[in-house]
């Protein structure tokens, strides 16, 4: 299949208009010349010793070499590794100096060296006099005072006087502000993840008030998609996922908690108070469901159910990773390495390490979430792959309840347009009224609607050898007396009369042979199997399926870990409900038409059963339990046609498309709406949630993290021991709650400098230090670490306030530089550390997607629910077992809702979002990396998610009544995608490559066809095929483009 008929001429269009971008940019002069700095022993020299020195000469006593430590001033002057003053009398300075190779340092097995530039740096450090700092990090926050600055009309929030003050000490300029598109299509992108309309962006630039900027901040700010946005790097931080990851890398229910966190950002929940409830919600005196669904967080670690895996093994995992994640997210410090021994470049020891994973030894779990013959759960007696992951909890969910009321206005809807255009024709009008008279000499002889034989004939598969009998008794009734084996099978054959096969019912009634119970028990349950097949006279047996099967009372059957609303033809009930009567009712698809003669042969597998009858039905009423139902329908149909209610009429209508096939495609929309509406539950949902158990799990220090070694000391919940510690006078262990509070308490140094950093990332491209994972010796000092301590102060005075912090961020004159590459600073400042300049940063995996739905007019915008499975390569699943899987893309609305709410395979991460460097969350991730790949580019091109926006997007252009010419939807085209007008250059080619397009397509019309049938979207517009494709193949062409899937 040909979609472009020349690649280089599409990539050459891309080129074109991405240097297009660029084309305006100036240079602008400075004067580069600066004075001396300082020396900092953070910035300038504690990197310097703890990628060369720590490693052997650091925290770690056991790996400590010489008995010289470095990391401490007053040790390293003892041994005369600096003598300050006399940096060629320093014994450190010798060493790298020197030539002999036994005494050379870093040692060349290392593969370290200092450079001749921070050997200088050294010997002037210890000129200065060798004086140490606090690590930055771990030093007591307090607010700085704001920095004098030259040019205070520059700033326009706090924020700008650090930048400013950098700058001005390097004699560099700021960037002028971004020109209004494009600040706004920024300031859209970074609040909540989507590009403002064409209509936002004109309002914008035609608003000349002092307030513009700020009324669109306080906008988006106030849009739900800002919770959206917001929620993306924090569930990357806790690693949701919708599955387990280890093994068979089962689903799990947890998106109620994805919902939480969108919810509470929208809210502008208290950072603190959002610490809390995810940590210990569980624990908070009466404790609201929001805060239970809230600590789904401490179950977003991989579980396992893997036959053979050692549940103990996995217990220590699990709390394993928990410490990662918590010291990761909230104090920004990696202590993996402790998980082993003791850090080697930072204070943290393996003690704290295991007293840190201690504070979850309350948490409710299983090592491996199964029972074997070696994993003694009785709780999870018999559970399979198919099964969820407890303990879970069942929760009210919004956009359920939201998304079944759509739907049954849309059934009503269907039903009552399907109705109308049947009865307008004869054919139709005769069909309905010959179907209400059967309909009535059912209800007459039968008011609830079940027909029953009087005389079924019954018979065992196996007679001979069964030790049991059956009997045909008053009523229809079929009594087993006797225990059958498993592999018999009872068959039940029912004389049918002529008209409408819609449903079969099984009822098990109690009888006095098994001392009035339904059912024969064994091990507590019973199972039934049923087939049905249709026998016609001198013809073979017809098979029936069934679209939906209910009980009165079922257990639970799970598929990929959850629960099916609906059972299948094998039926099971709890012993509990053997003494009443209980029944089973399965609607067939389609209904059949039967004429007397013909007959119904059911086929029951079972040892169990008692005392059961078959009934048929020409209803399939989609309620089939209630009751009740087929009196109102008694009622409607003897009421005069003229006198019927609107809400009869509707009854009627249902009732007649849902028992025959005189409609069939509104029945099988029928069918499908129905199978929607029963997967909303009601809106109710199970999620994992922490349940604290007292039969707590020891906390030991594992020697090298070997889990089978138990000789290190047993301890108690506490924090790291360099830190400040918890106010607590009790005498009973620190708990969860303990834990939370103390994270966000005034006296921990670490969880606002880590969150603001994180912020100031997400806004500026790069954090104020630049590895948001690793705020210790092994990160990177922060380039203005003055503002990084005024924001965490300001961030913890205002109380958690995030909203606030994005404000000082998006309306400060930083923000609002323009992007232009600045040659001057090529040298002074190459990585724009400085932000002499805003930084441009491609879309996250999410929003790449989100972008081009967006701009397409695809996208579906409702807030929360069950993830969504959008397009993706056929059999990509096909080597996941345990259980096997079926990946099927949703069909209706959902496959267009944002990539935030797509399935979360870790093992199998979809390839969109693989290919855009999205992770997998088997781990914390707090820094996503961003990498530029072919791939990429193919998937973009490829995707039928972005084929089929193309083809939408395409469509729209060629709809829309007000253009006329090739060049007005070219403008419009680029407008759309990158919101700014087309530049001349760009209008040329992109012209030139329409017309070459439609000769092709012209000529090529089977390839217009194919490319115009990817994805599920169907316009009913007319238009030319290779027109279309054409128009399809500029679309394409325009989201591929760096220019749309980057914020500037």
């Amino acid at each position: 299949m040909k979609f472009i008929v020349n690649v280089k001429r599409a990539v050459r269009l891309i080129v074109i208009l991405t240097v297009g971008l660029s084309s305006s940019q100036q240079s602008r002069a400075i004067d580069a010349t600066t004075q001396k700095p300082k020396i900092h022993f953070n910035r300038d020299i504690r990197p310097i010793l703890s990628d060369n020195c720590f490693r052997c000469h650091g925290p770690d006593p056991k790996n400590r070499k010489a008995k010289l430590r470095l990391d401490v001033r007053e040790a390293a002057i003892e041994k005369e590794a600096f003598i300050p003053g006399k940096p060629n009398d320093s014994e450190m300075i010798r060493r790298i100096e020197t030539d002999v190779a036994d005494d050379h340092m870093p040692p060349a097995d290392t593969h370290k060296s200092v450079t001749a530039s921070q050997l200088a740096t050294l010997k002037e450090w210890i000129t200065e006099g060798a004086n140490y700092e606090p690590h930055w990090s771990y030093a007591p926050l307090k607010r700085p005072a704001l920095p004098s600055i030259t040019h205070s009309n520059w700033t326009r929030t706090p924020v700008d006087r650090f930048v400013l003050a950098r700058l001005e000490e390097q004699k560099i300029t700021p960037s002028p502000t971004a020109d209004r598109r494009t600040l706004l299509r920024r300031l859209s992108l970074d609040l909540t993840g989507l590009p403002p309309t064409t209509g936002d962006v004109e309002t914008f630039v035609t608003d000349r008030s002092s307030k513009a900027y700020e009324k669109q901040v306080e906008r988006l700010l106030a849009s739900p998609h800002y919770g959206e946005r917001m929620a993306v790097p924090w569930l990357d931080a806790v690693r949701f996922a919708d599955t387990v990851g280890y093994h068979g890398d089962q689903n799990q229910n947890v998106f109620p908690y994805r919902d939480y966190v969108i919810d509470s950002f929208n809210r502008n929940k208290p950072f603190d108070q959002f610490t809390i409830e995810q940590i210990a919600g569980d624990l908070l005196p009466n404790a609201t469901l929001e805060q239970k669904i809230a600590t789904g967080f401490n179950r977003l670690n991989m579980m396992t159910r893997e036959g053979g895996a050692q549940p103990k093994e996995y217990l220590a995992k699990y709390q394993a990773d928990r410490v990662r994640t918590v010291s990761t997210a909230w104090l920004g410090s990696t202590m993996a390495c402790c998980e082993c021994h003791d850090h080697k470049y930072d204070p943290f020891t393996a003690k704290d390490f295991y007293s840190l994973a201690a504070f979850f030894g309350d948490v409710k779990q299983w090592g491996v979430y199964t029972t074997y013959g070696y994993t003694p759960n009785p709780d999870l007696a018999g559970w399979s792959n198919e099964h969820p992951f407890p303990p879970e909890l069942m929760v009210t969910n919004q956009y359920l309840l939201k998304r079944e009321a759509t739907l049954r206005t849309s059934r009503d809807q269907l039903v009552k347009t399907e109705f109308d255009a049947s009865l307008s024709t004869r054919l139709g009008r005769d069909a309905f009224q010959h179907w209400q008279t059967e309909i009535r000499r059912t209800l007459k002889s039968a008011p609830d609607g079940w027909l029953v034989d009087p005389q079924p004939k019954a018979s065992l598969s196996n007679a001979s050898k069964s030790k049991a009998t059956l009997k045909v008794e008053a009523e229809g009734k079929i009594y087993c007396d006797g225990k059958s084996p498993k592999t018999e099978r009872t068959e039940v054959r029912i004389e049918l009369n002529t008209g409408w096969l819609s449903a079969i019912r099984l009822e098990l009634l109690p009888h006095a042979g098994h001392n009035n119970s339904s059912l024969r028990l064994a091990n507590g349950m019973a199972e039934i199997k049923l087939r049905a097949d249709i026998k016609h006279e001198n013809a073979d047996l017809e098979k029936l399926t069934f679209h939906r099967s209910i009980a009165t009372v079922k257990s639970p059957h799970y598929q990929n870990g959850h629960e099916l609303p609906d059972i299948a033809p094998a039926w099971e009930l709890p012993a509990a409900s053997g003494t009443n009567r209980q029944f089973a009712v399965y609607l067939i698809n389609p209904p059949r038409l039967v004429k007397a003669g013909d007959s119904l042969v059911v086929t029951l597998e079972s040892d169990d059963i008692g005392c059961f009858r078959i009934a048929t039905s020409p209803l399939a009423n989609p309620d089939a339990l209630n009751s009740g139902a087929t009196s109102e329908l008694t009622h409607a149909l003897n009421r005069a046609p003229v006198l019927r209610t609107s809400k009869q009429k509707q009854l009627l209508a249902s009732a007649w498309l849902h028992g025959t096939t005189n409609n069939p495609a509104a029945l099988a929309n029928l069918i499908r709406l129905n199978r929607d509406i029963i997967e909303c539950r009601s809106g109710v949902f199970p999620t994992l949630v922490t349940e604290a158990t007292t039969n707590r799990l020891v906390s030991r220090v594992l020697p090298r993290g070997n889990w089978q070694d138990e000789s290190g000391a047993v301890v108690d919940p506490a924090v790291p021991q360099f830190l400040p510690q918890p106010n607590h006078n009790g005498t009973n262990q620190l708990t969860r709650l303990d834990l939370a509070r103390w994270l966000v308490s005034s006296d921990n140094p670490l969880t606002a400098r880590a969150f603001v950093n994180r912020l100031w990332k997400q806004f500026f491209g790069n954090g104020i230090s630049n590895q948001p994972e690793e705020l210790g010796a092994q990160g990177e000092s922060p380039t203005h670490p003055e503002l990084l301590d005024w924001l965490a102060v300001e961030f913890r005075a205002s109380g958690w306030d995030v909203k606030h912090i994005v404000r000082l961020m998006v309306l400060s004159s930083t923000y609002q530089q323009d992007t232009t590459f600045r040659p001057e600073l090529r040298d002074v400042d190459p990585n724009n550390r400085l932000l002499a300049r805003q930084n441009p940063r491609r879309l996250e995996a999410e929003f790449v997607r989100d972008n081009a739905l967006f701009i397409a007019g695809l996208l579906n915008t409702d807030i929360g629910g069950p993830s969504v499975f959008p397009y993706q390569p056929e059999d990509y699943y096909e080597n996941i077992q345990f259980p096997n899987r079926n990946y099927k893309a949703n069909t209706d609305e959902r496959q267009y809702r944002r990539g935030l709410y797509s399935h979360w395979q870790r093992t199998f991460l979809h390839p969109m979002l693989a290919n855009f460097d999205a992770p997998a969350r088997e781990e914390c991730a707090v820094d996503r990396p961003v990498s530029s790949t072919p791939q990429q580019a193919l998937t973009l091109l490829n995707d039928p998610s972005f084929v089929e926006a193309a083809r939408v997007f395409a469509e729209k252009l060629l709809l829309e009544p007000k253009l006329i010419t090739d060049a007005e939807r070219v403008n419009l085209a680029i407008e759309t995608a990158v919101l700014r007008p087309a530049k001349p250059r760009e209008q040329d080619s992109l012209l030139n490559f329409i017309a070459e397009q439609r000769r092709y397509y012209s000529a090529n019309p089977g390839d217009a066809d194919k490319l115009l049938n990817i994805g599920q979207h169907r316009s009913t517009a007319k238009i030319s095929g290779p027109e279309h494709a054409a128009w399809t193949s500029l679309a394409r062409v325009l989201l591929n483009l760096n220019e749309t899937i980057t914020r500037y």
